[in-house]
């Protein structure tokens, strides 16, 4: 998995070609330390500065081309090479990421209103826009059902989410980085960018708590890695309010199983942790 342990933010001030004070700020990481991570910063920090000072236009880096810059809350299983590592989003919910239990995400189609007065209906009409999403999700479910009896050997667990389905493999682990499980995701129309994330960030993602705007809370003030120990505690001050709000939702609710488990250890604590954490059998709205 591509989850460096390490960040840190670099800063670079000086003067560019007409004297004007410039100031910039890039993050660096590491997997062995956080000073290396600090170098790190340092020297991207400079390079920008290098770059903008001279009056070119820095390279534009994807985030499919940086590992993910997300703070580690845990890991699960050996600490050497563990199952997974729970981080916390750019939004702030956490997030399973594991290295060989598959999860695939399926949103429903946005409602598509034929004609300008469907349009108003469904603008004003809440009833209109949950028939909507039920008729979604009821043509979503019976595609994965149409899936699942042309693969009869696969065996997963089936859930509902806000916005779409879940599906979590539970009849082998799979490789994040092989073209097999690229075209698994793309025959499930799980979402093109998640399947290109995958690949190159070696492992499978499943959000487990509500996200902020969802169970009523703000986005965070700030983001990791931070530059001030005063500004983690705001961050922290914040997470405290959000656990609070997150509490009174739940991520995604059990529809299904298909196909047998298999006797693997690895895929049972995966599916533990994701059902008590997502929190799918408690009565409470999804978010």
């Amino acid at each position: 998995m591509n989850i460096p342990r390490f960040w840190a933010k670099g800063i670079c001030q000086g003067e560019d070609t007409r004297g004007r004070k410039c100031r910039f700020v890039a993050n660096g990481w590491s997997f062995a330390s956080l000073q290396e991570a600090r170098e790190e910063a340092s020297r991207r920090a400079r390079r920008v500065f290098e770059i903008i000072t001279a009056g070119r236009t820095p390279k534009q880096y994807e985030y499919l081309d940086r590992p993910i810059r997300e703070e580690i809350v845990r890991e699960i299983g050996d600490g050497n090479a563990p199952a997974a590592i729970v981080t916390r989003n750019r939004y702030g919910a956490l997030v399973l990421n594991c290295a060989g239990v598959m999860f695939v995400d399926v949103d429903y189609p946005p409602p598509r209103a034929r004609g300008l007065l469907e349009r108003i209906k469904l603008a004003f009409s809440p009833k209109l826009r949950d028939d909507e999403w039920q008729a979604a999700a009821k043509a979503r479910i019976e595609q994965v059902e149409q899936w699942a009896g042309r693969n009869p050997g696969r065996g997963f667990r089936l859930y509902r989410t806000k916005e779409g389905l879940r599906l979590l493999f539970t009849d082998r682990l799979y490789d994040p980085a092989s073209d097999a499980t690229a075209a698994t995701l793309s025959e499930l129309d799980a979402d093109p960018l998640y399947v290109r994330l995958t690949r190159k960030q070696q492992c499978f993602r499943a959000r487990l708590t509500s996200k902020p705007w969802r169970c009523d809370c703000s986005c965070p003030p700030n983001a990791f890695p931070w530059e001030t120990p005063e500004a983690e505690a705001k961050y922290r001050n914040w997470q405290e309010t959000y656990a609070k709000r997150d509490a009174q939702y739940k991520v995604c609710e059990l529809v299904r199983e298909f196909g047998a488990p298999a006797d693997n250890e690895t895929i049972k604590t995966i599916v533990d942790v994701h059902d008590r954490e997502t929190r799918i059998s408690a009565d409470a709205r999804l978010a």
